[in-house]
């Protein structure tokens, strides 16, 4: 999600300026601890085994998921790559592309949002497979409940 040969010092500032436009670094806090939580439960990691994959060792995994400590702006882009998600998403409250979603699953909202950025074609496609898996589970749980006469 995060193009990292577009980043810039510049792109930092203004991230960062547009951060506490709308929050305050409380807020951003507050927000980031929980997303991270979140994001590294539904993958079944442990703290340790986040903070292998983002460079940090376990015990700062923790300090930044009671809110004790943040990450510097280089963990805070490896945790937006190894969750495909962007900055937004981490730190602000109000971010309008995955907050208000009343989907949970994190890999699901990713999928998704690929899907989303694919021709009309290919979205029909994936609509159409969709619809009939819903379909054959909706089925197969209505047999389920129905009572076999004799």
């Amino acid at each position: 999600m995060l193009l990292l040969e577009n980043w810039s010092a510049e792109s930092t500032t203004s991230f960062v300026e547009k951060c506490f436009q709308q929050n305050s670094f409380q807020e951003i806090k507050m927000a980031f601890k929980d997303r991270l939580k979140e994001l590294r439960k539904q993958q079944g990691w442990t703290q340790d085994e986040l903070g292998e994959k983002i460079g940090v060792h376990g015990r700062h995994v923790g300090k930044y998921e009671i809110g004790k400590a943040m990450p510097k702006a280089s963990t805070l882009i490896r945790i937006a790559e190894l969750f495909d998600t962007s900055l937004d998403y981490l730190l602000l409250e109000s971010s309008p592309s995955r907050s208000d979603s009343k989907i949970q699953d994190q890999s699901l909202l990713n999928a998704f949002e690929k899907v989303d950025k694919m021709d009309d074609h290919n979205r029909e496609i994936i609509a159409a497979l969709l619809d009939a898996f819903i379909k054959k589970y909706e089925i197969e749980n209505m047999l389920l409940k129905t009572p076999a006469k004799s």
